[in-house]
């Protein structure tokens, strides 16, 4: 069995609406029969809350399996789907920088309790806290993809630059690649000039990385978080609903399109194809 994907919705900068979307695909991803792991990595636990209905303050929460050694699988609840689980946060992880700090491999804490139990599901996506830290640090070095949703104004595109530096550096510091990071506007008003802008210099400045759903401004998507329930529990034939869908499909475009190899496979076809050529 192949282990999860594992998808990760970073932004630096607040007020981006990136845990109503992470809950969004995710449930997007659950309804059409994958196996989905929802985390919770932020103390004010607003993906917990459009989850489950339920804010934070749980007992158990992922600060338990960092710090003190218990098992993810423990922690695990379950959501008004069979198949899309969470790992719940607590306002307990606010206080987990300076503990983390002080453990060896405190990099790659995460990345360890998620090992354990990776196989078991599909998808695993994270919503990460909109702050630079160790745990941001542990979601990346989890991660195979990134998604950045941002507003379509300038700040945005501005804070968009350093967060791209900042994934440049972790990576030369830590010999780490991530395998795609998907780009996309969120809030986006087809009405607005500014919109239009920013989306024109961000498909300018970073082609290979912006997608081109944008998911629109919508009232829906709000509603339904604030009584922790999906959008598409509650609005499935929504125009967000359809952005949603979108975006799963152009993040997770059919395999056949986009079949994987490792370096050594792609090393090995390449020598196949050479020879082919050669016999030509």
């Amino acid at each position: 069995m192949s282990t999860a994907r594992k998808h990760l919705f970073l932004n630096y900068k607040g007020g981006t609406g990136k845990t109503s979307i992470s809950a969004a695909y995710g449930y997007c991803l659950a309804m059409a029969g994958k196996k989905v792991l929802m985390v919770d990595l932020d103390a004010q636990a607003h993906l917990t809350a459009c989850l489950s209905g339920e804010s934070a303050g749980r007992d158990k929460s992922l600060y338990s399996v960092i710090a003190g050694g218990a098992r993810l699988s423990d922690i695990i609840v379950p959501t008004s789907l069979s198949n899309l689980k969470l790992v719940s946060s607590s306002t307990s992880l606010s206080a987990l920088e300076m503990p983390l700090f002080r453990m060896s491999l405190r990099e790659f804490r995460l990345r360890k309790a998620l090992k354990a139990v990776e196989r078991e599901y599909d998808y695993i996506v994270i919503d990460s806290a909109p702050s630079i830290g160790l745990l941001s640090l542990n979601a990346i070095l989890a991660s195979d993809e990134i998604l950045i949703p941002m507003l379509a104004d300038f700040l945005s595109f501005n804070g968009l630059k350093v967060l791209m530096e900042t994934l440049a550096s972790i990576e030369r510091d830590f010999s780490f690649y991530l395998g795609k990071i998907h780009i996309f506007l969120n809030r986006y008003n087809h009405a607005y000039s500014i919109c239009k802008e920013c989306l024109e210099a961000t498909r300018k400045f970073y082609p290979q990385y912006t997608l081109k759903t944008v998911i629109s401004e919508s009232q829906e998507v709000m509603d339904a978080s604030s009584l922790g329930k999906s959008v598409f529990e509650l609005y499935p034939d929504s125009g967000i609903a359809e952005d949603i869908k979108s975006l799963v499909r152009e993040v997770n475009p059919a395999p056949s399109v986009t079949q994987k190899f490792s370096v050594a496979e792609k090393v090995r076809l390449a020598f196949l194809n050479k020879i082919e050529g050669v016999k030509k």
